[in-house]
């Protein structure tokens, strides 16, 4: 079949920070579909584009250095390019960062599959006085090239045309693709493991090339392939010899060897295609890490840069705030004008619009605080932060690369949190990285933190509150992880490496793309998750039913309800417990129901404070209510903070906690309960100090 007569596949792929997404996003627009590959938790991103008669199906395939099977990332990748039967693979290498980038392209040129490039920032090649002879390169490695600067959106549309062009003229079906020159000795071994391979009927579907190498590379999956091949013996056998040789011959493994023949492939290229064009200006990235990766002042700019993003989240948001909370006051109004029946009335007007109402009511922050965070990250600092927090991170017993878990539950979510930690090759850092990842601020404690922060603390002062918050959680993560790896889990981290990306200014699409496929998985949460819990809280705060008396007002009629219901009564047990911490029965209901899902406490006070009919406080927003209930303080609200921060993580978290630490009921139980208590323990400390001292009483 042509491909004239079918839709056309075209697989993204490139090293992280080389701007693979940002061309992504800019072909695809908003035609995107974000999940999960089966079995892993790598993100997939798909995205349609109609052009010249043609469905072009994009697929970002996740970023990666290499094609080795180390990482889920790599494995991804890998797999796709061997199975997806891509029309074309396009890819995306920094041309600022050319060598690192062409070392991946080696090993894509292995798998036999059809290749085209795309030189993007050629920018900041231009920047650093250097520029590249594409037709040269485009000769020297047999494939198509494209040049682009995806950050300023220069080259994009042009690129959708040079696609199909591509495809139409068949240039790709002529390709002869440069491949590494490894020398007579490795070739040897190469040739000899290939006639064994094609001898096996489970191994002659793959690449016979791409699989000798990758067994002499000694790539875990490669050698799990083999050993279930039906001439695994025999294959093994010669792998071992040609290993040895290569090792006599070379005098290092196998896999040293041909990542250095792949090195010195991608430098040859680069002093034959790269040109300097004359005095190189100033390297704005050098000039700036000066400052952000500074011994002494990149912590203190890391915490700045949180304090601006809450700050500008707080200050733009409130309007639109406001704007929310007085639409679901006045949706509560009309729908309960229209539905006479009492108990319907409450259902909806308390239980589903009090409770839901009260989470959508805060998804402006949500919005304008995820929309901050993508800024950072695709300018290039979120990288720069990484680098700084390792120092920190490893005297207190983390890997550096327990920063991308912690940065993932960091206002998203602490399930991927957790199963980001499968980067970790120990299973002792991933273990300590599983424990104090839920001490992260995760996108569904926001919401409580923002209705209790704008309850009891000035519009000047919330962002300060919320770095408080963010900085208290880190401190907490900190000392956990010391704690535990010089006590259940002793050893030393390992260190790790990483690339810094140079410094751009991120597309405002992109940046809308980020904060939208962020905050839908928040909405969509809202809208069925809570909606049901809410109703479930409704249910247990409004039956039994009270005994009917007339001589009752409408305030008192409510108190007694409250304190008739399953939820009221559950409270009143557990009230005893909490009340050293200063909480009383509803709080604590809210806290419990907060164990289904952290954002579930404030739609759980959204529909108390709306069955619970105030006559000593007519405020309409759920912030007001709170503000004015005179059992609340400044000083409770922030001890409430502190418990919420610490205390047992929501049961999915849990969930899969349980699985990713193999099960053990040993971890479970030290999560669940250790939370629990540290949170008392902590509160506790806090609310009898406050309460000595009298501060915010």
């Amino acid at each position: 079949m042509s491909i004239l007569e079918r839709d056309i596949i075209v697989a993204l792929v490139g090293n992280p920070n080389s701007g693979k997404s940002t061309i992504f996003n800019s072909l695809t627009e908003a035609n995107q579909s974000v999940g999960n590959y089966p079995g892993v938790t790598v993100e997939k991103k798909e995205g349609l584009k109609n052009h010249r008669g043609y469905s072009i199906n994009f697929i970002d395939l996740p970023g990666t250095y290499s094609l080795s099977a180390y990482s889920d990332d790599e494995i991804v990748a890998r797999d796709f390019l061997i199975n997806g039967k891509p029309d074309i693979v396009i890819n995306v290498i920094d041309a600022s960062n050319i060598e690192r980038n062409l070392y991946l392209f080696t090993q894509i040129a292995e798998l036999n599959v059809p290749i085209m490039i795309v030189l993007n920032m050629i920018d900041i090649l231009k920047l650093q006085g250097k520029t590249i002879d594409k037709e040269t390169m485009s000769n020297l490695l047999g494939v198509p090239i494209f040049a682009a600067s995806a950050n300023k959106g220069i080259g994009i549309t042009s690129l959708l045309d040079y696609i199909v062009n591509v495809l139409e003229e068949g240039k790709l079906k002529k390709q002869m693709i440069a491949k590494v020159d490894y020398g007579e000795n490795i070739k040897e071994e190469i040739d000899k493991l290939e006639k064994l391979i094609l001898k096996d009927s489970q191994l002659s579907k793959f690449p016979k090339s791409w699989l000798s190498i990758k067994l002499l590379d000694n790539d875990p999956l490669a050698l799990k392939l083999v050993c279930e091949a039906k001439k695994k013996s025999v294959i093994l056998s010669q792998l071992e010899r040609s290993r040895s040789h290569i090792k006599e011959h070379f005098g290092k493994e196998a896999e040293i060897e041909i990542a250095d023949k792949r090195y010195g492939f991608a430098n040859s290229v680069i002093k034959t295609v790269v040109k300097k064009t004359g005095k190189k200006k100033a390297d704005i990235s050098e000039i700036i890490d000066n400052f952000v990766l500074n011994r002494y002042l990149g912590i203190p700019i890391f915490v700045l840069i949180m304090y601006i993003i809450f700050k500008f989240a707080f200050v733009f948001s409130e309007p639109v705030i406001n704007v929310f909370e007085m639409f679901f006051e006045w949706l509560g109004n009309i729908v309960g004008s229209i539905i006479s029946e009492e108990s319907t009335r409450s259902l909806v007007v308390d239980g589903m619009i009090g409770g839901v109402g009260g989470i959508l009511g805060l998804f402006p922050l949500i919005l304008f605080m995820f929309f901050a965070i993508a800024f950072f990250e695709d300018s290039g600092y979120m990288a720069r932060a990484a680098f700084v927090m390792d120092k920190v991170m490893n005297r207190f017993g983390l890997h550096g690369k327990s920063f991308l878990p912690l940065m993932i539950s960091i206002n998203g979510c602490a399930v991927p949190g957790i199963l980001a930690t499968r980067t970790l090759d120990s299973k002792r850092d991933r273990l300590i990285t599983m424990f104090v990842v839920p001490f992260m601020v995760c996108g569904a404690k926001i919401p409580v933190f923002a209705l209790i922060t704008g309850a009891f603390f000035s519009s000047k002062n919330q962002a300060s509150i919320m770095s408080f918050v963010y900085v208290l959680s880190v401190i907490i993560a900190f000392v956990t992880a010391k704690l535990l790896s010089t006590t259940l889990l002793k050893g030393e981290p390992a260190h790790f490496v990483m690339e810094l990306p140079p410094y751009h200014m991120p597309q405002i699409k992109g940046l809308l793309l980020k904060m939208w496929e962020r905050s839908w998985l928040y909405l969509r949460k809202a809208g069925t998750v809570v909606m049901l819990i809410s109703v479930l809280i409704w249910t247990v705060f409004t039956y039994p039913k009270a005994p009917v008396s007339k001589n009752l007002t409408k305030n008192e009629k409510a108190m007694l309800q409250l304190k008739y219901s399953l939820a009221g009564r559950a409270g009143e047990i557990l009230e005893p417990l909490f009340k050293p911490i200063g909480m009383d029965a509803n709080r604590v209901v809210a806290l419990v129901a907060g164990l289904a899902a952290k954002e579930v406490i404030v739609s759980t006070l959204g529909t108390i404070y709306s069955i619970e009919k105030s006559d000593s406080c007519n405020s309409k927003s759920l912030r007001e209510k709170i503000a004015c209930d005179k059992s609340w303080s400044p000083l409770k609200g922030l001890v409430f903070l502190i418990f919420c921060l610490i205390y047992t993580p929501c049961t999915a978290c849990l969930t899969v906690f349980f699985k990713e630490s193999s099960s053990s009921y040993k971890w479970l139980s030290l999560i669940v309960v250790g939370n629990a208590v540290f949170a008392w323990i902590a509160s506790f400390i806090v609310f009898q100090v406050g309460m000595l001292l009298e501060i915010g009483v």
